[in-house]
């Protein structure tokens, strides 16, 4: 009865993982295969990669590791599609995956069907670890579907013609006199990290106790605010920005979010369209959301203040089964009440790990664990992320001047 169980639960796992596959090959399918081969940037990587890579980390991690006559498609794929595992293999660096026009992306779309079909040999496994490697080779497919609309985003700005990805959608229009915002108004101990018997990253582990004192967590910052930074010379103040931030926004020229053509139009993935001031301000650099909290006077919530507020809320809010591929409005009639999802909020917190952490092990000890220095925790998910894939412990990370995710902020206020 026990191996039946297990099997069901494999069985159940890889329904949900060709779920997840297909959604990675739909979201991709109306691109011109010119969109998928390139690298516009270092922090870019090609379409053609991330659908290869996907398909590599469960053929590498799950396939040829539990089948023992499975057959691998390509001896040169643990060079090509090795994201960063030095301890797999030699790999071929970020910055050079758009060197390789070979496999072509025709090539690329049969490993993937050959390693879907074979997923199914998995059926017989019969091992206690496989059941949590399945997990992790799910949720590292649904981090590319994010990753994917993150680099398409850079792909098709960098086009003069700036092209459309998906066609816009309509929603309820801005609700005046009414703010997404969370009050915490006493002091309270609560928990942060994981708990549970449902999945989780090794990073979100162990939980522990926390005490927060009272606090206002504010709507998402807008367009319109920004444009008030802007104006204000926010970008022109040196007393505003943290001394590495001041360096890295006049070395790169930066006097506006990414991906603002001027203070009149944004290019999204529906094109190039006016800027919406009631809707929240994207594509901000750690960098320049410690410079607006400045400006404001506020300071960045902790991610323990954003686990609180997520933990205490509903599950809802602007993700990538809503298909609407770019950032809204929170104080609308669909969102109101939100606070997961649309944009991955800044944190104050760095991105260390948790005491008594333990790391995944072998290989994947590296998944996590060899990235937590310099870089800062964001919370919440944004409108690229599935639904299933977020929840209120989840730590995503980036480097301070990292601005091409999908990125926004809100601001912390202590209650005296």
């Amino acid at each position: 009865m026990e191996d039946y169980l297990k099997k069901e639960k494999i069985h159940d796992l890889l329904l949900n993982i060709k779920v997840s596959r297909n959604q990675t090959n739909k979201l991709v399918e109306k691109l011109e295969i010119d969109d998928q081969v390139i690298q516009t940037a270092d922090y870019v990587s090609p379409i053609k990669w991330h659908l290869g890579h996907t398909s590599w980390f469960f053929e590498k991690f799950a396939l040829a590791k539990y089948c023992k006559n499975y057959k691998k498609f390509s001896k040169g794929y643990d060079f090509i599609f090795n994201s960063y595992y030095e301890t797999v293999s030699h790999f071929n660096l970020r910055e050079k995956r758009g060197n390789l026009s070979r496999p072509s992306l025709s090539e690329v779309k049969r490993y993937r069907s050959y390693v879907d079909k074979n997923l199914d040999l998995l059926l017989d496994i019969h091992d206690v670890n496989l059941e949590n490697l399945l997990n992790i080779a799910l949720n590292h497919e649904q981090q590319h579907q994010e990753l994917i609309l993150m680099d398409i985003k850079h792909i098709l700005y960098s086009n003069i013609d700036k092209p459309v990805f998906s066609k816009k959608k309509i929603l309820d229009c801005h609700l005046k006199n009414k703010k997404n915002e969370f009050i915490l108004d006493s002091t309270v101990e609560t928990k942060y990290g994981y708990e549970g018997s449902q999945f989780s990253f090794d990073n979100e582990r162990p939980s522990s106790n926390i005490r927060l004192t009272p606090f206002i967590l504010t709507e998402f910052v807008t367009n319109g605010d920004w444009m008030e930074f802007i104006k204000d010379e926010g970008y022109s103040r040196p007393e505003l920005w943290l001394s590495d931030g001041w360096k890295f926004i006049n070395k790169n020229k930066i006097n506006k979010p990414m991906y603002w053509i001027d203070n009149n139009y944004l290019f999204n993935l529906n094109g190039v369209e006016n800027i919406n001031m009631n809707s929240p301000v994207s594509h901000i650099s750690f960098y320049e959301a410690m410079a607006f909290a400045r400006y404001k006077n506020t300071r960045l919530p902790s991610e323990f203040e954003l686990e609180h507020v997520l933990r205490t809320s509903k599950k809802s809010g602007n993700f990538l089964e809503n298909k609407f591929f770019k950032e809204h409005s929170y104080n609308s009639e669909k969102f109101f009440d939100n606070f997961f999802g649309n944009l991955w909020v800044w944190s104050s917190s760095p991105y260390l790990p948790y005491k008594n952490y333990d790391s995944y092990k072998d290989s994947l000890s590296e998944y996590n664990g060899k990235f937590m220095c310099n870089q800062l925790v964001l919370k919440g998910g944004s409108f690229a992320s599935p639904k299933s894939h977020i929840r209120a412990s989840y730590r995503n990370f980036y480097y301070p001047e990292d601005r091409w995710q999908f990125s926004g902020l809100r601001l912390a206020k202590d209650i005296e």
